[in-house]
């Protein structure tokens, strides 16, 4: 019989991977001042906005939510949608809107030029 103690390993049920590149966000947001407002959310800007590195955190935070996207097969989805904040640690985490139940596990990592992001997602 199964130890009561021992946790269940989770079922993956996707995998989204992207990659933004850092100038590409920034001339988007250059053209069009409404971008950054229909991409991500205040506190997505607030975060980005404290660093001299803007462009990159934010690029980062877009290639999450392309990846989240991709790891739940959900193109409903709007980029707003997806919010990423930081733990405690510093660690990234993903919420999504209506999906509160969503299990994701999110990496980031950005250079002055490009940022990529893996999402894996679990069975709920």
């Amino acid at each position: 019989m199964p130890s009561k103690n021992k946790k269940q390993p989770l079922a993956v049920t996707g995998l989204g991977v992207d990659l933004a590149e850092v100038a590409r966000i920034r001339r988007l947001a250059a053209r069009n001042p409404g971008f950054l407002k229909r991409v991500f959310t205040e506190g997505e800007l607030a975060y980005a906005g404290k660093s001299k590195n803007k462009y990159e955190r934010l690029a980062a935070r877009f290639a999450v939510k392309e990846a989240v996207i991709k790891a739940l097969d959900a193109k409903h989805l709007s980029l707003k949608d997806i919010e990423v904040e930081n733990t405690a640690s510093g660690r990234p985490q993903v919420k999504v809107k209506n999906l509160p139940g969503a299990r994701l596990m999110v990496s980031i990592s950005h250079t002055g030029s490009c940022a990529c992001a893996a999402v894996i997602a679990f069975e709920a």
